[in-house]
C-alpha cells in the first residue's frame, strides 16, 4: 500500500497536506489539482503574503482619502451655512433694534397727540402687538435649536459609523456632566467690604458769587474739607449731584436751572465719592446742549456716574469691583406731568428721553420691567450685590408717599438688595422690606437729605425748621460668602450739617456730626455746638427707629433666619 501523504500530529492536533511547489504555481499533490496561492492552500509563499498586503494597504488608503475629502466637503458646507445663518441673524438683530427705536419713538409721539385714555388703548394694541412679536421670535428660536440638535445628531453619527467609534450611553454621559459640574462649582473669597452713600450735591446762587477767583475760575474743595476722611473712609462711596455743567461760554445759574462750573465734580470726587448719581430732576437743566456737555465732561475727567449715558447701546447700570465683590448701582428719576419725557417742567427730546434713566407714575409697570432687565443683566455681569439710587417723592415731607412704598416692594421683589432714596431736600425714615415670597430682604432709606445747599431754615417758608440743612452718610458693610452670596451684615449712619458762614461772601463746610460734643475743638470752628446740637437731634429723631429697625435684621441674623427658612420651605 502506498504511504499516506496526510500526516497527523496527535501531540499539538496539527494536519499537514503534502504540497509541491513549481514554478508560478503551487499543486496539491494530495490530488494533484494546481490551484492559486492563498485560495486552494492553507499555507501562502512570503511573496504572496506581502502583495496581498501591499494591495489592502493602498485599498485602505484609497478609502481613507476618499473619506477625508468626503468630510472636508461637508465641514466646508457647514461652515459655510453656519457663517450664513451668523450674518443672517446679525442682520435680523440690527433690523429688530431699528424697529425698536421706531416704535419707541411713534409711541412717544402718540403719547404727546393723544389724550391719557386715549393713549392706554393704544398702549393696550401695542403690547398685544409685543406678545406676538416674542411669540414668533420664540417659536423661530426653538426650531433653530430643534435644527442645530438634530443637525449635530447626525454630524455626530456619521462620525462614529465612519470610525466604528460608539456613542456613550445618555445615562452614563448625564453622570458624567453632573459630576464635573458639582467638581467645577465655583467657590468665592470670603471678603467684607463697606459701601457709603449721602444725599444731593446742589450749587445754589450765593456758591457761584462766593467762590471764584479774580481770574473768575471756581475751586469749592474748601468745603469738603472737614467731611473728605468720612466720604474717604467706605471702600466705595456714592452722592448724588444735581445740575448740569453747562461751561462758562453758556453761564453759570443757580435755582432753578442748575448750571454748575466743571471743577464741582472734580472735588466732589477728590473728596472721596467714588460714583456721582445724574438721574434727577435738574440733569436737563438748560436743555439738550448742555445735558449732553455734561456727560463729555464726565468722561474728560474720566469720572464715574450712572443714571444717563452718551449712546443707546451703553449700559442703564454701573458695575464696581470693590476689593473683588462686584456691586451693581441703578439710578432712576421721576418723571413730571408732559408731552413725552418731562423733568421739572422742561421737555426733553425723544432722542434725549431714550439716553435718561425716568419713570412715569403712570406707567410703574414699564419702569418695572426695565428695571428687572437691568437686574437680570447686572448679575449676568457677574454683580453679586444691587443698590437702587431713587431721585423720587415729595419735596419737604418728612415722611414718605405710598407711591415711594409701592415701588419700593417692587423693587425687593425683583431682587434689589439696597435702595437709597432722594430729592424731598430733607430726611425721610429708614425701613426694611421683605420680598412677598419671604426669602429676600431690602434695605430703604428713603431720603438721605441735603449734602450740600444754600437751603438754610431762615429762607425756606416750605420747612423753616432746619431739616433742609440736614443730611446722613448711611454706611452698609456687606459680607460675600465662599458661595458668592453677598448680605447686609452692619447697617450704620453718620448725621451731616451744612454749615454757612461769612468770609468774603457766603463760604460752607460740610460737617459730620459724630462727635458733636468735641466738634468745635476737632474743627477749630466756634459757636457751632448749638446748632450742630440741633441737626444732630434731628437726624436721630427721624431715621433712629428705621435704623434700629435694620440693625435687628441684618446685624442680628434675622435676615440670615428669614432665607434659611424660605429655602427649606422651598
Amino acid at each position: 500500500m502506498a504511504a499516506d501523504n496526510k500526516t497527523t500530529n496527535h501531540g499539538d492536533e496539527t494536519e499537514k497536506s503534502s504540497v509541491e511547489r513549481l514554478e508560478g504555481e503551487v499543486v496539491d499533490t494530495s490530488s494533484g489539482e494546481k490551484v492559486r496561492p492563498g485560495r486552494g492552500s492553507k499555507k501562502r509563499t512570503d511573496g504572496g503574503t506581502a502583495v496581498i498586503a501591499r494591495q489592502a494597504g493602498e485599498k485602505v488608503l484609497q478609502v481613507l482619502k476618499s473619506v477625508g475629502a468626503f468630510l472636508l466637503m461637508v465641514l466646508k458646507l457647514i461652515g459655510a451655512l453656519f457663517v450664513k445663518l451668523f450674518y443672517f441673524l446679525l442682520d435680523k438683530y440690527e433690523d429688530y433694534r431699528a424697529e425698536r427705536q421706531k416704535i419707541h419713538r411713534r409711541r412717544m409721539i402718540m403719547k404727546r397727540k393723544l389724550s391719557p385714555e386715549a393713549y392706554q388703548e393704544f398702549m393696550k394694541k401695542e403690547r398685544l402687538k409685543d406678545i406676538l412679536r416674542a411669540a414668533v421670535f420664540a417659536l423661530a428660536a426653538v426650531l433653530l435649536a430643534l435644527l442645530l440638535f438634530f443637525a449635530g445628531r447626525g454630524i455626530g453619527r456619521m462620525f462614529g459609523k465612519l470610525f466604528g467609534g460608539r456613542q456613550p450611553k445618555p445615562a452614563v454621559q448625564i453622570e458624567t456632566e453632573t459630576e464635573t459640574e458639582s467638581e467645577t462649582e465655583q467657590i468665592f473669597e470670603e471678603k467684607t467690604i463697606t459701601v457709603g452713600s449721602t444725599g444731593s450735591m446742589l450749587l445754589h446762587s450765593p456758591f457761584l458769587t462766593s467762590y471764584p477767583d479774580a481770574n473768575g475760575e471756581y475751586d469749592f474743595s474748601s468745603i469738603y474739607k472737614f467731611i473728605t476722611p468720612y466720604y474717604s473712609a467706605p471702600d466705595f462711596m456714592t452722592c448724588e449731584f444735581e445740575g448740569t455743567l453747562a461751561g462758562k461760554e453758556a453761564g453759570y445759574s443757580g435755582y432753578p436751572n442748575f448750571k454748575s462750573p466743571d471743577i464741582i465734580i472734580e472735588n466732589i470726587r477728590d473728596s472721596g465719592v467714588d460714583l456721582q448719581m445724574n438721574a434727577t430732576n435738574h440733569v436737563y437743566d438748560g436743555s439738550s446742549v448742555p445735558f449732553h456737555r455734561t456727560m463729555d465732561v464726565y468722561d474728560e475727567k474720566g469720572i464715574a456716574y450712572t443714571g444717563i449715558r452718551q449712546r443707546p447701546e451703553d449700559k442703564r447700570y454701573y458695575v464696581a469691583d470693590i476689593q473683588g465683590v462686584k456691586v451693581g448701582f441703578m439710578n432712576y428719576v421721576y418723571e413730571t406731568k408732559g408731552d413725552g419725557v418731562d423733568l421739572n417742567g422742561i421737555p426733553v427730546t425723544t432722542e434725549d428721553g431714550e439716553l435718561i434713566n425716568s419713570y412715569d407714575a403712570d406707567y410703574l409697570n414699564d419702569f418695572y420691567a426695565e428695571a428687572e432687565q437691568n437686574i437680570r443683566d447686572m448679575r449676568a455681569d457677574g454683580v453679586r450685590f444691587i443698590f437702587a439710587d431713587m431721585h423720587w417723592g415729595i419735596e419737604y415731607q418728612l415722611q414718605e408717599s405710598e407711591e415711594q412704598r409701592k415701588i419700593a416692594q417692587k423693587l425687593c421683589d425683583l431682587g434689589v438688595d439696597a435702595l437709597i432714596g432722594g430729592h424731598p431736600h430733607c430726611e425721610q425714615p429708614i425701613d426694611v422690606f421683605t420680598s412677598a415670597d419671604g426669602s429676600h430682604n431690602m434695605f430703604c432709606i428713603f431720603s438721605v437729605g441735603n449734602a450740600l445747599t444754600n437751603q438754610r431754615a431762615y429762607l425756606m417758608d416750605q420747612m423753616p425748621d432746619g431739616h433742609t440743612e440736614d443730611g446722613v452718610i448711611i454706611n452698609l458693610t456687606l459680607h460675600q460668602a465662599v458661595n458668592g452670596k453677598v448680605s447686609i451684615v452692619g447697617v450704620d449712619m453718620i448725621p451731616t450739617w451744612v454749615y454757612r458762614f461769612a468770609n468774603n461772601g457766603s463760604k460752607y463746610y460740610i460737617f459730620a456730626l459724630d462727635d458733636v460734643e468735641h466738634l468745635e475743638e476737632t474743627t477749630g470752628v466756634t459757636g457751632i455746638k448749638a446748632e450742630a446740637q440741633a441737626s444732630y437731634e434731628r437726624t436721630v429723631e427721624e431715621l433712629g427707629p428705621g435704623l434700629e429697625k435694620a440693625k435687628a435684621v441684618f446685624e442680628t441674623g434675622t435676615a440670615a433666619q428669614t432665607e434659611a427658612a424660605a429655602q427649606q420651605g422651598a
